[in-house]
């Protein structure tokens, strides 16, 4: 096969892996609506699309299937006949032969799949519906289908071949002036006679301005800007000590406005390839509809499902790993969140359960929520089953808050389920969610109330390779900070530090807020730097906890590039990675999500 074969069959798998994952939640919609012409058109569209495609590279199977299925939405979209769940049973399952069909050529693995069945199944399903319908069913559709009356397709063709001939001869017939050039016959008489020709090539240009890269290329090129961004931290940083020691020198002012500028074009570079690889989270979004309507279905339980955010755009990394945690989370709603419809009637809910899927940016960090109105966690449930594994003491459960008992679940294995369920558990717990999410460099938490339902709450940074992060030192180590944690910074007095049954604390405008020594926590020798009579502390936030951090030295903000670190694993020693300071100094990342899991553990 020759290469340029091989460009056109690769173009073709991307072409048919969107049009399916743009029409598959079209689908539950539709079935949700019942009829939806420009859903059913769009819908119809699609499916021709793929099939004329797939026909043109002789992949047969793919436009059988393909074929079946426009027949069917044909059929619908006017009005011949009604859906069902059955029928639309059916079709969902030829979008799903379709897509593995599509993933078998992705593969060229030469895998034929056998889709006489189905073929079958789509033919009986159509012949089933036609010889259900009635009249009344498709004289609505027929009705929208009606052409407009011919008046109104031909009056507005008819002042044109009237007007445009007249003013053409009398502009060809008088000469310009020698002097002005300007006024160019050929223009004038193009644009009354060709304006749609021309409306077209404004079209073709438009389309040619977007290109397919290929990932690995993108990467790439911020893996560069890092670099770039590493490279101008350091000649800032010796810039601004040059000018220190040679102050008014003609050559360091000169390198001083070079350097400026490099840091405005680093910044913007920067901006350009983050925003390059960003996509909407619709791509992970568009999977659950399918999802909720087919699990719901299994378990005999109705389930609205409501999305929003899907606009806001996250780094490509997120939509690629952020997929599975939230597919976990949706599972338990469905599963153990959402009541059987007997049991919420007999709570005074609606029968229908309801599941909020929304997606917002807040400050640098995007915020992914999974909300049901099921019947909550039990706490009481989840301390019995942390107890009997051994997880926590008796003497720890007493003195346990809700907050953090409901945290147990991210521990591995955690159940509170006896007997694990195809659709959850099998003995996987939410630490699943957690460990893909710490992946990401993001915390996840949950919210609850028994009865009234549960939020599970996902932070992730905007951008995972360059962020902000404010320099500390703790001991004779420099330690990076991630902003997005970082309320506000402070210097108090060693006097307004108070300790409340053990726990060091602060009031900061009114509100009494906890107080960690970060040397503490990692296990910094100090040099008795402690011992200061004024400390650094820093306001930060994680997820619904608001605290203190007391370090030796508030060093300054600075722009990073996040290194991983083989063999570390951050939910063990709550290391982010490295980063190489303006000084060329290796510095350490703290992941605060981690830390603070283990810090108000030990309270």
């Amino acid at each position: 096969m020759s290469d340029e074969m091989d460009e056109i069959i690769s173009e073709f798998v991307t072409e048919a892996e969107e049009t399916l994952e743009k029409i598959d939640p079209m689908f539950v919609e539709l079935e949700t609506k019942g009829y939806d012409k420009d859903l059913l058109n769009e819908i119809f569209r699609g499916m021709h699309t793929l099939k004329g495609a797939a026909g043109f590279l002789g992949f047969q199977n793919v436009v059988d299937v393909a074929h079946r299925s426009e027949s069917i939405m044909k059929r619908l979209r006017d009005g011949e006949i009604a859906l069902t769940r059955d029928l639309m049973d059916v079709i969902l399952k030829s979008v799903d032969t379709l897509r593995l069909l599509i993933s078998h050529i992705k593969l060229k693995d030469g895998v034929e799949e056998d889709t006489s069945g189905l073929l079958a199944e789509l033919d009986n399903a159509l012949e089933t519906a036609v010889s259900g319908q009635t009249v009344s069913q498709e004289s609505p559709a027929i009705k929208e289908e009606q052409p407009p009356p011919p008046e109104e397709v031909f009056t507005p063709l008819t002042p044109e071949p009237i007007s445009i001939p007249e003013p053409i001869k009398e502009e060809r017939i008088e000469p310009p002036p020698p002097p002005r050039p300007k006024p160019q016959p050929q223009p004038q008489t193009i644009t009354p006679t060709h304006e749609e020709p021309q409306q077209q090539v404004v079209k073709e240009k438009e389309v040619v301005q977007n290109l397919r890269v290929d990932v690995s290329r993108i990467d790439k090129v911020m893996d560069l800007a890092g670099e770039i961004v590493l490279a101008r931290n350091r000649l800032l940083n010796l810039a601004a000590k040059l000018d220190m020691s040679y102050s008014g020198d003609a050559n360091v002012e000169g390198l001083l406005e070079t350097t400026g500028f490099l840091d405005r074009v680093t910044s913007d570079l920067q901006l350009a390839v983050m925003k390059m690889r960003m996509q909407p989270i619709q791509k992970v979004f568009s999977k659950f509809p399918r999802m909720v309507r087919d699990l719901s279905k299994n378990l005999g339980k109705d389930i609205d499902l409501e999305i929003f955010g899907e606009d806001t755009e996250v780094d490509k990394t997120v939509i690629e790993n952020i997929g599975d945690p939230l597919v976990h989370i949706i599972r338990n709603s469905i599963d153990h969140g959402i009541e059987q419809p007997e049991e919420r009637l007999a709570k005074g809910k609606p029968q229908k359960g309801r599941i909020i899927i929304s997606a917002y940016q807040k400050g640098t960090l995007i915020v992914i929520e999974v909300t049901d109105d099921g019947k909550g966690i039990d706490i009481d449930a989840v301390k019995r089953k942390a107890l009997s594994k051994g997880l926590i003491t008796e003497e720890e459960a007493q003195r346990m808050s809700d907050e953090a008992a409901v945290n147990l679940i991210f521990l591995p294995g955690f159940s509170t389920k006896d007997v694990s369920t195809e659709l959850s558990g099998r003995g996987v717990g939410m630490d699943v969610v957690k460990t893909n999410v710490a992946k990401l460099n993001g915390y996840a938490e949950v919210i609850t109330k028994k009865d009234q339902g549960s939020t599970f709450r996902i932070s992730l940074p905007l951008t995972l390779a360059i962020i902000q992060a404010m320099m500390v030192r703790i001991g004779a180590e420099h330690y990076a900070i991630p902003q997005t944690m970082i309320e506000e910074t402070l210097r108090v007095k060693k006097s307004d530090i108070k300790d409340i049954t053990g726990q060091k604390v602060l009031t900061i405008r009114g509100k009494v807020l906890p107080l960690f020594e970060m040397a503490q926590v990692l296990n910094v020798r100090t040099n008795g730097d402690v011992e200061q009579e004024n400390k650094y502390v820093l306001v930060a936030t994680v997820g619904d906890k608001r605290f203190c951090i007391s370090v030796d030295e508030l060093l300054g903000q600075e722009e990073i590039v996040i290194k991983t670190i083989n063999g570390i694993e951050s939910e063990e020693c709550g290391i982010l990675g490295a980063t190489i300071t303006g000084d060329g100094r290796v510095v350490l990342i703290l992941d605060f999500a981690v830390l603070t899991r283990s810090m108000f553990a030990s309270r």
